[in-house]
């Protein structure tokens, strides 16, 4: 609980542009591996591999734009390895398990997401990304019309796959509402900020509509099973809408709404 808690304070710093520019590239990291340390060393399962790879990696990220020619080959580069331990898994190998059942690497993973975050920021700049947590009321309006267009489109080609297969919720009402709304904010706050920070704030400007709904398919190959199509093709249509609600919005935070509430009907009514 302590390694969580300490990972989600320092994540939730993002949505303060003040608190962002507090993390200057040495205090990223020195203190990345603390919450590693704060669960694996009481618990007796400190691993030195670990802990240089948690280092390293975020030590790569934080200063690579300090040192890499500006270019479009930095940028891919930097896309490039922020991808690689999501897509290939690499996170869960950083991150011993405290106990048999119990896996930790959610904590790398928002480590991950916020020093590419703040390297971005630092280095290049957020101009036109509308990075945030929390959608302005123009914002809301254009994210919800926008998952009522993909809504159709999106779940009929779904269906069509074979990819999903709909479902009536087996728990009580106020459990499927409480699943919804928990789930929704966990979708907003972390992997749709995540995504469509990389997908829409950066990709899209550099690549285009098209291109980046095509890498955004792409990247869900590896979801269950690899290579799993039927998500991709999915994906990549979806992102079309993410990608047009990014554009009418001005920014991600529009698009992290339609993203979460697509991912909410999933979960929720289909299988």
């Amino acid at each position: 609980m302590l390694a969580a808690l300490l990972e989600v304070a320092a994540y939730l710093t993002l949505a303060s542009p003040k608190a962002r520019a507090w993390w200057k590239r040495e205090w990223v990291v020195a203190l990345a591996p603390v919450p590693y340390l704060a669960y694996s060393v009481p618990l007796g399962v400190f691993d030195p591999r670990g802990f240089l790879a948690i280092l390293a990696a975020v030590a790569l990220i934080s200063y690579w734009f300090a040192f890499v020619p500006k270019g479009w080959w930095a940028d891919l580069g930097f896309i490039a390895l922020m991808a690689a331990p999501l897509l290939f898994k690499l996170i869960p190998l950083a991150y011993a398990r405290a106990l048999p059942d119990v896996r930790l690497d959610f904590i790398g993973q928002l480590l991950w997401i916020r020093a590419g975050a703040l390297a971005i920021e630092q280095d290049r700049g957020l101009d036109g990304i509308g990075f945030g947590f929390w959608p302005t009321r123009a914002e809301w309006r254009i994210g919800v019309a926008h998952y009522l267009a993909l809504l159709p489109c999106v779940f009929a080609l779904g269906l069509l796959t074979g990819f999903t297969q709909f479902q009536i919720p087996v728990w009580p009402w106020w459990e499927t509402a409480l699943r919804a709304l928990g789930t929704f904010f966990g979708i907003l706050w972390v992997v749709a900020l995540s995504e469509e920070f990389f997908f829409r704030g950066i990709l899209q400007r550099w690549l285009g509509l098209i291109a980046t709904s095509v890498l955004f398919g792409m990247a869900h190959l590896g979801f269950r099973q690899f290579p799993n199509w039927r998500f991709a093709i999915v994906a990549a249509v979806a992102g079309v809408f993410y990608g047009l609600a990014f554009k009418r919005g001005g920014g991600i935070r529009a698009a992290m709404v339609t993203h979460a509430f697509t991912v909410v009907t999933w979960r929720i009514w289909f299988r």
